[in-house]
């Protein structure tokens, strides 16, 4: 049965407009450019704050909709842009109308494609004359006719001379796929990473449209932009071909958790962080490490299921941080004063810690910078007691293992 106040249309629109932005900005982007959301417009390309191109995003599923004369889609966008105080301003902001439909060949829609040889005087006839002919009912459409007509045709013209039409444009069914066409020289070789490079983009992509959103009801909130620019994207774009490469690997925003989510549960009770209780870190230390911790054994565990990392590259990647521990394990015992108290070496192995997490971050490979990695590499060892921080961490778990089997 279908549901005629269903709230699927305006979604799917909405949606839309949000990968349209995306869409657009592979398309059109270069030095200096920024794309807005639901700001100056459904998408807007923008200066400092100043719009310089308005684009008003028309979407069918099923992209048969016309862009006659009298077409709801052509007419509704005409009023929107006429609202804005400026139609006959001919040096206001460039209008574009985007739409998955198609324009009508011989409608002024058609003669505003920016492939055809634009006539803003003819243009401007056509429009008025569908205004003057319709006998549509519509209070809309009657609001847009009126509102057309009531320019004079100086003004007319000129606003008309600002409008360009795109039509056919993907609509949300296929947009992912012109997406893909169009950073189609970043993606992996191997086919196989292409929809992981894909999802990351797109991760990435609504982080920056809930951003957008945002900003205007966070207006003094520095982490929120009202725009994505040109070299955000390529920025973004070379980071992901780096990590996708042999040289790189990808994260998962999905495994960037804050500490107070629910799946962290439970990994305060575990070994590596008992091992950072022996030398009495502050929980802000443990809390970060508790974050690194997941985030490490998730990402090793995807990237060696999907081939982006082997087994034998992390246990070399393991010998390498174990040998750097050791030497400055080594020292750090040398510098414990004979017969030592209990202070002196929860002291030495704070530091110990200390020296390890925040020294630079030893790589799995050279293009590898989630240093979460190489921190959280360093607790899933400790929790293996492969390592440890204070001078007698061995025998510390021992003595907890063997205090736990006593208690069960």
């Amino acid at each position: 049965m279908t549901n005629t106040h269903s709230a699927a249309g305006s979604a799917a629109g909405y949606q839309y407009q949000a990968d349209y932005c995306l869409y657009a900005l592979l398309l059109d982007g270069g030095p200096g450019r920024a794309i807005t959301l639901e700001l100056h417009d459904d998408v807007a390309w923008e200066d400092d704050g100043t719009p310089l191109e308005k684009l008003q995003i028309k979407h069918s599923v099923n992209a048969t909709g016309g862009l006659g004369d009298k077409s709801p889609a052509m007419w509704r966008t005409i009023k929107a842009w006429l609202d804005d105080g400026q139609a006959a301003n001919i040096d206001g902001p460039a209008l574009v109308l985007v739409s998955t439909g198609t324009a009508s060949q011989g409608s002024a829609a058609y003669t505003l494609r920016a492939t055809n040889d634009r006539n803003p005087v003819d243009v401007a006839n056509k429009l008025r004359k569908a205004a003057e002919g319709s006998e549509t009912q519509d209070p809309a459409m009657q609001a847009a006719f009126a509102a057309f007509k009531k320019l004079a045709v100086p003004a007319q013209n000129a606003f008309v001379s600002r409008i360009t039409v795109v039509d056919g444009a993907p609509t949300i069914v296929n947009i992912a796929d012109a997406v893909k066409d169009r950073v189609w020289t970043h993606l992996p070789s191997d086919t196989n990473k292409h929809a992981d490079f894909l999802d990351n983009l797109w991760g990435w992509w609504r982080g920056r449209v809930v951003e957008m959103l945002s900003q205007r009801y966070f207006p003094d909130d520095d982490n929120l932009r009202e725009a994505v620019t040109a070299a955000d994207l390529n920025a973004k774009l070379i980071q992901l071909t780096i990590a996708y490469s042999d040289q790189g690997l990808p994260e998962f925003a999905e495994f960037d958790l804050d500490y107070t989510d629910k799946a962290l549960a439970g990994l305060d009770e575990e070994m590596f962080v008992h091992q950072l209780g022996f030398v009495k870190v502050h929980d802000r230390v443990v809390r970060r490490a508790i974050v690194d911790y997941f985030r490490a054994t998730h990402s090793e565990v995807k990237w060696l299921e999907r081939d982006f990392l082997r087994g034998d590259e992390v246990q070399g990647y393991e010998r390498r941080l174990r040998d750097a521990w050791d030497v400055l394990f080594g020292l750090m015992l040398t510098g414990l004063p004979a017969g030592g108290s209990e202070d002196d070496a929860i002291a030495a192995g704070r530091k110990l810690l200390q020296d390890v997490l925040t020294a630079p971050a030893i790589r799995i490979r050279d293009r590898v910078d989630q240093d979460f990695y190489y921190r959280g590499k360093h607790h899933m060892m400790a929790q293996g007691s492969d390592l440890g921080w204070h001078p007698n961490f061995k025998k510390k778990v021992e003595d907890l293992l063997l205090g736990a089997v006593t208690v069960q």
